[in-house]
């Protein structure tokens, strides 16, 4: 009589040796819900803890310039760890407050054409345009954080979708670590005078497509999203940006319009 198996001998779905398939879907499954496991990276450390607030604040030029400069996904996955909404705070409310006093400063500055006629309506009426103005100046204070807050939320939403499982608070720490530069150097640029509105338009243009890749990477990071993944999130985003930026400032000026 000979016996179904043998010792040593390793045979398939006999009761002794589980199944490779089961095997290797069971190790896929633990894989990805390992907290430290990237797609695109395989397992990596942890990554760091919080700073405190002063000394997070010390380190922002430092880490702007790392994230502009070195735009790849491990840069995100080095920072992300020193996520938490005092700093992301900071430097949203830093950035609103600076683009608005520089909006600001600009509507000091008259235009050519600046003469609006007394009766003109509409769109030209000049409750509109001083509505306008101050949405465009001292009303980014406000304006600014709302608009971040919606695109995030949807950036959120998007990666979900994709099967994204970062946390929220990273995701907004690192946008915040390449939008608030770019965001400040082109309100600085829009004010120059020997500048001109044409190239601070022509360097947002840039700073918009850099922010995209720069946004993918920080997908990919944050998300655990592949890379085709992460850039259709970030594409996807940065194409509602301009009609969210345009909803967002028409309610504005429909709210205070009347008041002005």
């Amino acid at each position: 009589m000979y016996m179904a198996w043998k010792p040593g001998r390793r045979q398939k779905n006999n009761g002794r040796t589980p199944d490779n398939a089961h095997n290797a879907a069971k190790k896929a499954r633990d894989r990805d819900s390992d907290p430290t496991y990237w797609p695109d990276f395989g397992f990596i450390p942890p990554p760091a803890a919080p700073l405190p607030l002063t000394e997070a604040i010390r380190q922002l030029p430092e880490q702007y310039k790392r994230v502009v400069t070195r735009p790849y996904a491990e840069t995100f996955l080095v920072e992300m760890g020193q996520a938490y909404w005092g700093i992301i705070w900071v430097q949203l409310l830093g950035y609103a407050i600076i683009a608005a006093l520089l909006g600001f400063l600009g509507t000091l500055i008259p235009a050519p054409h600046a003469a609006t006629p007394s009766n003109a309506t509409g769109l030209s009426s000049p409750a509109v345009i001083r509505a306008l103005t101050l949405g465009t100046s001292l009303g980014l204070i406000i304006l600014i954080p709302v608009l971040f807050f919606l695109l995030m939320g949807i950036l959120y939403l998007l990666a979900r979708a994709y099967g994204g499982r970062g946390r929220f608070v990273q995701q907004c720490y690192t946008t915040l670590l390449f939008l608030v530069p770019f965001g400040v150097a082109v309100s600085i640029l829009g004010l120059l005078p020997f500048v001109g509105n044409f190239f601070s338009a022509f360097l947002g243009a840039i700073f918009y497509v850099y922010s995209i890749v720069l946004q993918s990477f920080a997908n990919v990071a944050v998300h655990r999203l592949t890379g085709g993944k992460a850039t259709a999130t970030a594409v996807i985003t940065a194409l509602l940006l301009i009609p969210l930026a345009v909803g967002v400032l028409s309610l504005w000026t429909f709210l205070i319009a009347p008041f002005s």
